[in-house]
């Protein structure tokens, strides 16, 4: 869970701001000789991070974890300075790896009466007191949503959400709805490839033959831009056991009643006309709506059942311009020249 205050993410135990090399903290360092009998002074770079915060928020929190307050909270250490070791450390505060507190915050956000810290206010690194040995920094946070996105339910193309959703809390990953090899021939390698160079074709290779084809059907969005939904981990890893079983099915249907040799010749045929990993796209967007529609929420209860909905809806503008009865692929293998050939509606030579 992402929360933002003035556009900006808030700092707390629960996000993701810190300090990055806050310069220079400079602390005595040993050798101690007697041409510098504290120690040598090196100016070093100082760490902080939002894991560390303490002293915060007791009633107002996110994630169940305590905010960054005005002239209160502060992170209990910071990084980088360990090597300051002489006795006399730091040269202002006499401490290396010392607490980091907040300058600034917002002028009218706040959070048990108290206005709280965010993205970019400045914090100065290193003290034993409010004095700090670091001169002031700004706190730093991946700024990952774009205007209009839902922190709680982040629904978009690829090339949209998935840095949002892996730097989420907790971190999740962007899951194409419809699986990208349906509309493909090729490698997921060659699709990136493809949408990186703005090319539309890829070189095939049948049998000892080299064929330049589409890289996909017609009107199927990129890689980049196929419509996703941010999901946890293992959700992610399940939806898709579930996606490749449920697309197996439609893509390899054999009478029941064939057995032995003549459900081989049968599955030769299919291969050999094209029908074999393939399907219908109408089909294949079907089924994989369905296995989204029992997605396992994360801890904080996302995606809701509306977010799901809207992640339908989201897919069914996207493929409106892809007849029904268009060929896809149902298979992570790669499709044959029949099968290509169906899927591209000509016939490759």
């Amino acid at each position: 869970m992402t929360v933002f205050a003035n556009g900006l993410e808030i700092a707390c135990k629960a996000q993701t701001n810190q300090v990055i090399a806050a310069f220079p903290d400079v602390c005595f360092t040993p050798p101690q000789t007697p041409a510098t009998p504290p120690g040598v002074p090196i100016p070093y770079p100082s760490f902080g991070m939002d894991t560390d915060t303490d002293k915060g928020t007791s009633t107002v929190k996110i994630g169940g974890k305590t905010v960054t307050q005005k002239n209160q909270s502060y992170y209990t250490k910071t990084m980088g300075t360990e090597a300051g070791c002489a006795p006399k450390k730091g040269v202002v505060s006499s401490q290396n790896t010392g607490k980091e507190y907040a300058e600034a915050w917002s002028g009218n956000v706040k959070m048990d009466g108290e206005p709280i810290s965010r993205f970019s206010d400045i914090s100065t690194n290193n003290h034993a007191s409010p004095v700090g040995n670091a001169p002031p920094w700004p706190k730093i946070a991946a700024a990952d949503l774009k205007r209009g996105q839902d922190a709680d339910c982040l629904v978009g193309s690829y090339d949209d959400i998935a840095a949002a959703c892996a730097n989420a809390k907790p971190p999740g990953e962007a899951h194409h709805i419809v699986p990208d090899k349906a509309y493909r021939t090729g490698t997921r390698d060659q699709a990136i490839a493809a949408g990186a160079a703005g090319a539309s074709t890829i070189t095939r290779t049948f049998g000892r033959q080299k064929r330049n084809i589409d890289e996909r059907v017609k009107n199927a969005p990129s890689i980049g831009k196929g419509v996703c939904i941010c999901v946890s981990k293992s959700a992610h890893k399940k939806t898709h056991k579930k996606e490749r079983a449920a697309l197996k099915k439609l893509g390899q249907k054999v009478p029941p009643n064939l057995r032995g040799g003549a459900k081989k010749t049968h599955i030769e045929a299919m291969k050999k006309n094209g029908t074999w990993n393939t399907a219908k796209l109408g089909d294949i967007i079907a089924e994989s709506k369905k296995t989204i529609s029992d997605l396992k929420q994360d801890k904080n209860g996302n995606p809701t059942v509306a977010c799901i909905a809207k992640a339908k809806a989201a897919v069914t503008r996207q493929t409106a311009n892809i007849g029904p009865n268009q060929v896809g692929r149902t298979s992570g293998t790669l499709p044959n020249k029949a099968g290509a050939s169906k899927m591209l509606n000509t016939t490759i030579s």
